[in-house]
């Protein structure tokens, strides 16, 4: 793919161009600020953008992103230090970015999610492709419904899940960690039932006092007193 970076740090941009470049991407420019961006754009249309949100000068990350997408519909990845949430939520009332990525990122990751972001940019209007997903299984990329999505839950001691969905016998090995992957289950059906276990409610067999049972998961889930009120109050239970 053609990629844009929006990165006034050199030594980072150059350090993250090396690693697109070697997974057979091309980086078609590197831009400082919002008019060398908006200029890079309208040079070459790139078919993604890496954005980092805090930059020198007046227009940060947001402020380019909103400038580039009234012009061209392209997937942007924001990749940022900055772990505040006020940060992302003005992210999402600008715009829904492709992944949100907080530095500093694992070279093996990258080009993963770049592919994710790339493989999972659909019309907004096409309710059928909303369900799609796409997730790096073993050596390739695999279709998946969220719908049928039972739970997403972490391989202890790696930087992989374990992926049950309906009528299938054994779970997907999905070769991301749960904290990128939850980005791509922001529908309001899924709940992160705890640090290691994402859950989709529609799938709940039942709940006992300090367990839950989902379809097609011989496991019982424990509840953590932590997300416990939380649960009970998206089940529409006191």
């Amino acid at each position: 793919m053609n990629i844009l970076m929006v990165e006034d740090e050199l030594l980072i941009a150059n350090d993250l161009k090396n690693t697109l470049t070697g997974a057979g991407h091309q980086v078609t420019d590197i831009a400082r600020n919002l008019e060398e961006a908006i200029n890079a754009v309208k040079t070459q249309v790139p078919d993604l953008i890496l954005l980092d949100i805090v930059l020198e000068g007046s227009a940060d990350g947001v402020a380019i992103a909103r400038e580039i997408l009234e012009i061209y519909r392209i997937p942007i990845i924001v990749l940022t230090a900055n772990t505040e949430d006020s940060t992302y939520q003005r992210v999402k009332k600008t715009f829904l970015p492709a992944a949100y990525i907080t530095k500093p990122i694992r070279h093996i990751d990258l080009p993963r999610l770049v592919e994710l972001a790339w493989q999972n940019f659909r019309p907004e209007n096409s309710s059928a492709l909303k369900d799609l997903v796409f997730l790096p299984v073993e050596k390739r990329y695999e279709k998946i419904l969220k719908s049928e999505v039972v739970c997403i839950s972490t391989l202890k001691g790696t930087h992989s899940v374990h992926l049950f969905e309906l009528y299938r016998k054994q779970p997907r090995l999905v070769n991301l960690s749960l904290g990128h992957i939850e980005q791509y289950f922001t529908d309001p059906v899924f709940f992160r039932l705890s640090r290691s276990v994402l859950i989709n409610l529609s799938h709940i067999e039942h709940v006992e006092n300090t367990h839950l049972k989902l379809h097609d998961v011989d496991t019982l889930f424990p509840i953590p007193d932590s997300t416990r009120a939380e649960l009970m109050r998206r089940l529409g239970r006191r």
